[in-house]
């Protein structure tokens, strides 16, 4: 069971996030000047300037609760979130203020935070249950490495799914919640407890987040709170050697599906694989099929239907994993299947986008030919 404080410590947890993204948003003409979000930006789907830097509140939430969690298996792992996160956190938050930082200079920090992670605990990934590649990761340099690399990519796929209001933050909780319930059905209460405290920390900003988009994760939140999952993820089989790795890659399997498959698809246009663009699952999503259904509603509330659609792409991969997750003959083509449903159902969004920017085509022509 969990220790009689621990509800007294996510109710905190709750609160104080919830508390300082409202101070954020009510403060926004203090800092507005730095840390707004401005529409108009190729993948930005948003259109009132928005402050951005909801990462805040979720890391000073979870500072809050490892000062009241009084378990010291607890502390530890939430003091090897706050320290190695940091560096994520504070490019991120860079990134929103200054909107300078490089692609590659944030994924190479959020990288360090993973490997700085391995390093500070000694946990790393070190096994992948392929035994070719499970010998090659039993040097701890390499797992160290692979970890960083790991970690940093989970990162910033949370990042790149960041587009719609409660989209990141709402499959953030559904993983680390996912999780939770995996550690504690192998009895791993405390990692289930520091699970079970992030997603409530995530959840008081979601609650200012969505539906209206009042508050960004921005950057900072993106990279912090990802980090967090990934690193979570990896501690849950490290830990508990019952726990098949490829359970930790369904629990992020959405974002890790986006990323790969976007990094593929800009390849094979000839684009930088960093390079913003709307053709993400979810920007296609909203442009052609919730956003053209739903006229009549609120442009903040289309916005947020968007997530509500996607975070069935968050639920679908993290079912198997909770129900067989010492199962890798199970688990492998489940995350094999969750690739071709992406594919597919990417197929078919485009589709459409196609045949509906055709039937527009005509219309466009004849406004253009049209005497002034």
């Amino acid at each position: 069971m969990l220790s009689l404080s621990s509800p007294v410590a996510i109710t905190v947890t709750l609160l104080v996030s919830f508390l300082i993204a409202q101070a954020l948003v009510l403060s926004a003409h203090k800092h507005g000047h730095l840390t707004m979000d401005l529409p108009g930006a190729v993948q930005k789907f948003h259109l009132d300037p928005t402050p951005r830097v909801g990462g805040i509140a979720i890391y000073v939430a979870i500072t809050a609760t490892w000062l009241l969690l009084p378990g010291v298996a607890e502390g530890k792992l939430l003091a090897g979130v706050l320290l190695a996160g940091m560096p994520a956190l504070l490019i991120g938050l860079l990134e929103d203020v200054t909107k300078r930082v490089s692609v590659r200079t944030r994924l190479l920090v959020t990288m360090a935070s993973g490997g700085l992670a391995a390093a500070w605990t000694g946990v790393g990934i070190t096994r992948v249950d392929v035994p070719w590649l499970d010998s090659v990761l039993a040097y701890w340099p390499v797992a160290v490495l692979f970890t960083a690399f790991c970690v940093g990519g989970i990162a910033n796929a949370i990042n790149i799914i960041d587009g719609f209001h409660g989209l990141a933050s709402g499959t953030m909780i559904i993983s680390l919640l996912s999780l939770a319930a995996i550690a504690f059905s192998v009895g791993d209460v405390p990692l289930a407890t520091v699970a079970v405290v992030v997603a409530v920390a995530v959840a008081g900003f979601w609650l200012v987040n969505f539906p209206w988009g009042r508050l960004f994760l921005g950057d900072g939140g993106a990279y912090f709170s990802g980090f967090t999952l990934a690193w979570l993820s990896v501690e849950l089989f490290a830990r508990n050697a019952q726990v098949s790795p490829w359970a930790s890659v369904l629990l992020c399997a959405y974002p890790t599906v986006e990323v790969v498959y976007s990094i593929i698809r800009r390849r094979q246009q000839r684009r930088s694989p960093g390079e913003a663009d709307r053709n993400h699952l979810h920007s296609l999503v909203a442009t052609h099929i919730v956003q053209p259904r739903l006229l009549h509603l609120h442009p903040n509330l289309r916005n947020a239907a968007v997530s509500v659609l996607m975070w069935v792409c968050a639920v679908v991969p993290v079912i198997p994993a909770i129900f067989f997750p010492g199962r890798p003959d199970v688990l492998v083509p489940c995350l094999a299947g969750c690739f071709l449903a992406y594919h597919l159902f990417y197929r078919r969004v485009a589709s459409i986008a196609t045949r509906q920017e055709q039937e527009l085509a005509p219309e466009q022509d004849a406004a253009a030919d049209a005497p002034t």
